[in-house]
């Protein structure tokens, strides 16, 4: 019995560090088999989940509202309609004429033109799902160290893609794949897709290096200037630097991904980052107003040497300029499928009858906004679902902020916040909410960023004042319960002296 609920209990953490080291292995998830792998591991983490049943999953009602909207809309689609045929479904009668002109099988009629496609797109939406509740399950020390192994695999994606742009342009680092001329890609097939990973690492690398600069105890609190340098001869003090060294190598792999819309998403989450934690470096305001000037200059100096990259490093690709070329292909789409759409993850397959011919040269597998497609395969109940992620997004950053000094973990939540606005503000011009391992970053970092967590409660003795010894916290508090109305007290005993 204790053997089984040992396992149970370590089965989240488990799991989790699966999806975060197998993610981005094969292609970012891409291929056929690095896709199955995926979902399997998210049948196995709602199994876990249902056998763990003493683990408590405390989300709010409206995430689990959200969530299972999510999950059961694309069964909705897959459910047959009896007495009703594709001619009656708002843009579904010429693909109906097509298939019978060409003798296909219509089979039984859905709201999903392409049966077989939603229920593949369903499948692959389980894995953020099941990434979102095992992160929800997982103790906060546990997911510090799962964090940990995110910065590891993207320093060693960040190590590969620098290889890769030192090395072109031979082949051999691009591990067999033949598309990476010459810019960094690591194990990804779109650069654009490995700057998301990329910047999501970043913000975390960021917030945890200002989280542990100079961190000092209570007990350490204002002790001279060379007693506070000999911390960075310490582990925190390694540990600090590490996070900075981490940090910069991956800013030098976004600069070499060559990526326009990554390195100006970079930039904006560096100037937030230096505005964010400028006066909370090390846990408070260590270094007062010097280290909030720094730290702002810092920010601003990167910045701009961010953007001189962008004017004089970053390339197009074939399609950048014709987006807006492709989003009036996908408007007309939604226009001819709303409000039902047309069903999820046949976009692929239903958008060649939009496209604009001047770019017939090119197979459009992406609108290249994840927010249209999905509208363009859900309708209005797309609308809704974006609505009210998005208000859950924003809603909680009233309630992650607090006064005082804050612990380590809600700088990770903070940094994963600013890194999921990053990703959010990158779905209107691509799609990494599409790209299997960028789908399980984000849904982590959405656990981590919504976790009930609260600060642990520290004992403090007031300060001293002249001429006053120091009065213990819990004395504090009987003083101050002496201040209120007392009844009266009773008769004192004169023999008690």
């Amino acid at each position: 019995m204790n053997a089984s609920s040992s396992i149970a209990s370590r089965a989240p953490q488990v799991l989790l560090a699966a999806f975060i080291l197998l993610a981005p292995l094969f292609r970012s998830g891409k291929i056929p088999l690095a896709a199955l792998l995926l979902e399997l591991l998210a049948v196995a983490g709602f199994l876990a989940l249902w056998w763990g049943t003493e683990r408590r999953i405390l989300l709010r009602r409206v995430e689990v509202v959200l969530l299972a909207a999510l999950a059961v809309f694309p069964l909705l689609q897959l459910l047959p309609l009896p007495g009703l045929s594709r001619v009656d479904l708002p843009g579904q009668a010429e693909y109906f004429l097509a298939q019978q002109a060409a003798a296909v099988d219509q089979g039984v009629v859905t709201l999903s033109i392409i049966a077989r496609e939603t229920l593949s797109g369903w499948l692959m939406l389980l894995v953020p799902i099941a990434v979102y509740l095992l992160t929800r399950a997982t103790s906060v020390r546990t997911l510090q160290k799962l964090v940990t192994l995110m910065l590891v695999v993207a320093t060693f994606q960040a190590v590969l893609g620098l290889m890769q742009f030192g090395s072109s342009p031979s082949p051999v680092f691009y591990l067999g794949y033949e598309y990476g001329n010459g810019n960094a890609v690591g194990t990804y097939t779109s650069r654009n897709n490995f700057a998301g990973f990329l910047y999501l690492s970043l913000m975390l690398s960021l917030a945890l290096f200002m989280a542990t600069l100079g961190r000092q105890t209570p007990a350490q609190q204002g002790r001279s200037l060379r007693e506070r340098m000999q911390y960075y001869a310490t582990a925190d003090g390694h540990r600090a630097f590490s996070y900075g060294a981490i940090a910069l190598l991956l800013l030098l792999a976004i600069i070499f991904t060559r990526s326009r819309t990554g390195i100006v998403l970079t930039l904006v989450g560096v100037l937030l980052v230096s505005a964010v934690f400028s006066r909370r470096i090390g846990g408070g305001n260590t270094f007062g107003r010097t280290g909030v000037i720094v730290s702002l200059a810092v920010g601003l100096a990167i910045a701009i040497g961010l953007g001189t990259v962008l004017e004089r490093f970053t390339v197009s690709g074939p399609l950048s300029n014709g987006r807006w070329i492709i989003f009036d292909g996908v408007f007309e789409g939604i226009g001819q499928f709303f409000p039902l759409g047309a069903g999820t993850g046949t976009f692929q397959q239903t958008f060649a009858r939009f496209q604009d011919l001047s770019q017939a040269n090119y197979f459009i597998n992406r609108a290249h906004n994840s927010y249209l497609e999905w509208i363009y395969n859900g309708g209005i109940v797309a609308i809704a679902l974006i609505v009210g992620f998005l208000a859950l997004y924003f809603a909680r950053w009233f309630s992650l902020w607090k006064r005082g000094d804050w612990g380590e973990f809600r700088y990770i939540q903070v940094g994963a916040g600013l890194g999921l606005l990053l990703m959010l503000l990158h779905e209107t011009v691509d799609y990494n909410l599409f790209v299997p391992a960028n789908m399980v970053y984000f849904a982590f970092l959405a656990g981590v960023y919504l976790h009930p967590y609260r600060e642990p409660t520290a004992s403090r003795q007031r300060t001293k004042r002249k001429g006053e010894s120091a009065v213990a916290p819990a004395e504090e508090g009987l003083r101050k319960v002496a201040l209120l109305p007392q009844a009266a007290e009773p008769e004192r005993n004169p023999f008690m002296d």
